[in-house]
């Protein structure tokens, strides 16, 4: 990705504010309330690196709920090297899951 084509997201990112703040806003939700559980990586792919360092991933994952089935997600995330570290297709990840929507989690980190 060139320069003229980050230019461009960032232009795209303008024109929708809302957007943003949309998910600023969950994004801020999950952090506060919620619920970390380990994930499997069944595959994941930079799409991307944003300003700062920042690579734009899409993960596929299975997440494993204490005490509920498995199932798959999808999700696209920015994340620095130090939270990528040790993140790895087959690996196991931390994630926290939106309690309102199983579908929406962020990648936490490497798990154990």
């Amino acid at each position: 990705m060139g320069f003229l084509d980050k230019l461009k997201g960032t232009a795209q990112q303008a024109v929708k504010p809302g957007a943003m703040a949309s998910d600023r806003d969950k994004i801020t939700r999950i952090n506060k309330t919620g619920v970390q559980m380990s994930a499997t990586v069944n595959s994941m792919r930079e799409v991307g690196t944003q300003f700062g360092g920042g690579h734009q991933m899409e993960f596929d994952l299975t997440v494993h709920p204490d005490g509920g089935a498995d199932y798959q997600v999808h999700a696209s995330q920015s994340l620095h090297d130090a939270t990528l570290q040790g993140i790895v297709e087959g690996g196991s990840i931390i994630v926290k899951v939106d309690p309102e929507d199983p579908q929406a989690l962020l990648v936490w980190g490497a798990g154990s």
